[in-house]
Protein backbone atom coordinates (compact mmCIF):
# COMPACT_ATOMS: atom_id res chain seq x y z
CA UNK A 1 0.00 0.00 0.00
CA UNK A 2 2.75 2.20 0.94
CA UNK A 3 4.05 1.96 -3.00
CA UNK A 4 0.75 2.78 -3.85
CA UNK A 5 0.28 5.99 -1.55
CA UNK A 6 3.89 7.29 -3.20
CA UNK A 7 2.46 6.52 -6.87
CA UNK A 8 -0.32 8.95 -6.12
CA UNK A 9 1.90 11.54 -4.58
CA UNK A 10 3.81 11.66 -7.58
CA UNK A 11 0.68 11.93 -9.92
CA UNK A 12 -0.58 14.74 -7.62
CA UNK A 13 3.14 16.58 -7.69
CA UNK A 14 3.60 15.77 -11.06
CA UNK A 15 0.57 17.42 -11.82
CA UNK A 16 1.82 20.85 -10.89
CA UNK A 17 4.28 20.96 -13.96
CA UNK A 18 3.12 18.55 -16.59
CA UNK A 19 0.84 15.56 -16.24
CA UNK A 20 4.27 13.08 -16.20
CA UNK A 21 4.05 10.05 -13.93
CA UNK A 22 7.98 9.82 -14.75
CA UNK A 23 10.29 12.87 -14.96
CA UNK A 24 12.87 12.27 -18.08
CA UNK A 25 16.29 11.70 -17.00
CA UNK A 26 15.80 10.57 -13.35
CA UNK A 27 16.12 7.16 -12.17
CA UNK A 28 13.54 5.79 -9.94
CA UNK A 29 14.24 2.25 -7.10
CA UNK A 30 11.76 0.55 -6.08
CA UNK A 31 11.03 -2.36 -3.68
CA UNK A 32 8.65 -4.94 -5.73
CA UNK A 33 6.88 -7.14 -3.56
CA UNK A 34 4.29 -9.57 -4.69
CA UNK A 35 2.43 -12.85 -3.91
CA UNK A 36 0.21 -15.58 -5.29
CA UNK A 37 -1.84 -17.88 -3.48
CA UNK A 38 -4.51 -20.66 -3.41
CA UNK A 39 -6.44 -20.92 0.22
CA UNK A 40 -9.63 -21.73 1.88
CA UNK A 41 -12.10 -20.63 4.00
CA UNK A 42 -13.74 -23.54 4.27
CA UNK A 43 -13.07 -24.99 7.96
CA UNK A 44 -9.53 -23.61 8.91
CA UNK A 45 -8.39 -20.94 7.37
CA UNK A 46 -4.74 -22.42 4.79
CA UNK A 47 -2.96 -21.06 2.26
CA UNK A 48 -0.36 -22.37 -0.10
CA UNK A 49 1.69 -19.49 -1.87
CA UNK A 50 4.62 -18.08 -3.22
CA UNK A 51 5.72 -14.66 -2.44
CA UNK A 52 8.77 -12.86 -4.51
CA UNK A 53 10.68 -9.63 -3.99
CA UNK A 54 13.00 -7.89 -6.10
CA UNK A 55 14.52 -4.50 -6.57
CA UNK A 56 13.49 -2.75 -9.70
CA UNK A 57 15.16 0.22 -11.13
CA UNK A 58 13.35 2.36 -13.76
CA UNK A 59 15.75 4.93 -15.90
CA UNK A 60 14.03 7.62 -17.65
CA UNK A 61 14.46 9.29 -21.22
CA UNK A 62 11.52 11.35 -22.55
CA UNK A 63 8.44 8.67 -22.73
CA UNK A 64 10.60 6.01 -22.45
CA UNK A 65 11.45 3.65 -19.39
CA UNK A 66 13.91 0.71 -18.95
CA UNK A 67 13.54 -1.24 -15.98
CA UNK A 68 15.99 -3.21 -14.51
CA UNK A 69 14.96 -6.07 -12.14
CA UNK A 70 17.71 -7.41 -9.36
CA UNK A 71 18.62 -9.09 -6.06
CA UNK A 72 15.51 -11.38 -6.59
CA UNK A 73 14.00 -13.58 -3.81
CA UNK A 74 11.07 -16.04 -2.80
CA UNK A 75 9.19 -17.50 -0.26
CA UNK A 76 7.07 -20.19 -0.55
CA UNK A 77 4.82 -21.26 2.29
CA UNK A 78 1.69 -23.76 2.95
CA UNK A 79 0.44 -23.13 6.52
CA UNK A 80 -2.66 -22.31 8.27
CA UNK A 81 -4.04 -18.89 9.48
CA UNK A 82 -6.39 -16.75 11.35
CA UNK A 83 -9.56 -16.44 9.96
CA UNK A 84 -9.85 -12.79 8.95
CA UNK A 85 -6.17 -12.82 8.79
CA UNK A 86 -3.41 -12.63 6.11
CA UNK A 87 -1.03 -16.11 5.66
CA UNK A 88 2.63 -13.79 5.98
CA UNK A 89 3.70 -10.64 6.38
CA UNK A 90 5.50 -8.00 4.28
CA UNK A 91 8.31 -6.64 4.32
CA UNK A 92 7.32 -3.26 4.72
CA UNK A 93 6.01 -4.06 7.98
CA UNK A 94 9.11 -5.10 9.66
CA UNK A 95 7.76 -8.19 11.19
CA UNK A 96 10.08 -11.54 10.78
CA UNK A 97 7.36 -14.14 9.45
CA UNK A 98 9.27 -17.40 10.85
CA UNK A 99 6.93 -19.63 8.43
CA UNK A 100 7.75 -18.07 5.23
CA UNK A 101 11.33 -16.65 4.79
CA UNK A 102 12.71 -15.32 1.77
CA UNK A 103 15.46 -17.14 0.21
CA UNK A 104 17.97 -15.99 -3.15
CA UNK A 105 16.00 -16.82 -6.21
CA UNK A 106 17.27 -17.87 -9.44
CA UNK A 107 13.95 -16.21 -10.67
CA UNK A 108 13.05 -15.73 -13.92
CA UNK A 109 13.76 -12.32 -14.72
CA UNK A 110 16.45 -11.88 -12.29
CA UNK A 111 19.53 -9.61 -13.53
CA UNK A 112 17.90 -8.67 -16.98
CA UNK A 113 16.74 -5.19 -18.70
CA UNK A 114 13.65 -4.83 -20.73
CA UNK A 115 12.45 -1.40 -21.71
CA UNK A 116 8.72 0.66 -22.18
CA UNK A 117 7.36 2.97 -24.23
CA UNK A 118 4.68 5.08 -22.95
CA UNK A 119 1.82 7.19 -24.86
CA UNK A 120 -0.45 9.10 -22.29
CA UNK A 121 0.50 7.15 -19.43
CA UNK A 122 -0.19 3.82 -21.41
CA UNK A 123 2.19 0.92 -22.53
CA UNK A 124 2.39 1.40 -26.59
CA UNK A 125 5.89 -0.45 -26.93
CA UNK A 126 7.44 -3.66 -24.92
CA UNK A 127 11.15 -4.76 -25.69
CA UNK A 128 12.02 -8.16 -23.89
CA UNK A 129 15.25 -9.87 -23.53
CA UNK A 130 14.89 -12.46 -26.22
CA UNK A 131 16.72 -15.09 -24.27
CA UNK A 132 14.24 -14.56 -21.59
CA UNK A 133 11.75 -17.90 -20.61
CA UNK A 134 8.30 -16.99 -21.62
CA UNK A 135 7.45 -17.31 -17.68
CA UNK A 136 9.97 -14.14 -17.08
CA UNK A 137 8.57 -12.48 -20.07
CA UNK A 138 5.43 -12.70 -18.43
CA UNK A 139 6.50 -11.50 -15.13
CA UNK A 140 8.02 -8.46 -17.12
CA UNK A 141 5.17 -7.72 -18.99
CA UNK A 142 2.88 -7.50 -15.26
CA UNK A 143 5.77 -5.07 -14.16
CA UNK A 144 5.19 -3.49 -17.23
CA UNK A 145 1.27 -3.10 -16.56
CA UNK A 146 1.75 -1.74 -13.11
CA UNK A 147 4.31 0.92 -14.33
CA UNK A 148 1.25 2.48 -16.55
CA UNK A 149 -1.43 5.14 -15.75
CA UNK A 150 -3.82 6.41 -18.17
CA UNK A 151 -3.85 9.83 -18.27
CA UNK A 152 -6.11 10.29 -21.69
CA UNK A 153 -7.27 13.49 -22.34
CA UNK A 154 -6.81 14.61 -19.00
CA UNK A 155 -4.99 17.78 -17.84
CA UNK A 156 -4.63 19.14 -14.03
CA UNK A 157 -7.44 17.47 -12.73
CA UNK A 158 -8.90 14.72 -10.15
CA UNK A 159 -10.86 11.71 -12.00
CA UNK A 160 -11.68 8.35 -12.37
CA UNK A 161 -11.15 5.70 -14.82
CA UNK A 162 -12.61 2.12 -15.12
CA UNK A 163 -10.10 -0.25 -16.41
CA UNK A 164 -10.53 -3.78 -17.74
CA UNK A 165 -8.20 -6.62 -16.21
CA UNK A 166 -8.31 -10.17 -16.68
CA UNK A 167 -10.61 -9.88 -13.50
CA UNK A 168 -13.34 -7.55 -15.32
CA UNK A 169 -13.79 -4.02 -14.77
CA UNK A 170 -11.85 -1.86 -12.06
CA UNK A 171 -12.47 1.43 -10.46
Amino acid sequence: MNGSTGLIVVLCLSSTFSLSIWEDGKEYHFLEESAIQVGTNDLDSSVSGLRMMSDVRIQVSGNKLVVSIDNMQEAHYSHSFNRGGWPYKLTQEKIKDPKSKYIPSIGYENGNTFSIVLEDGLVSQIELPRDLSVNGKNMMRALASILQFDMTGHEMETWTKNEKSIHGECN
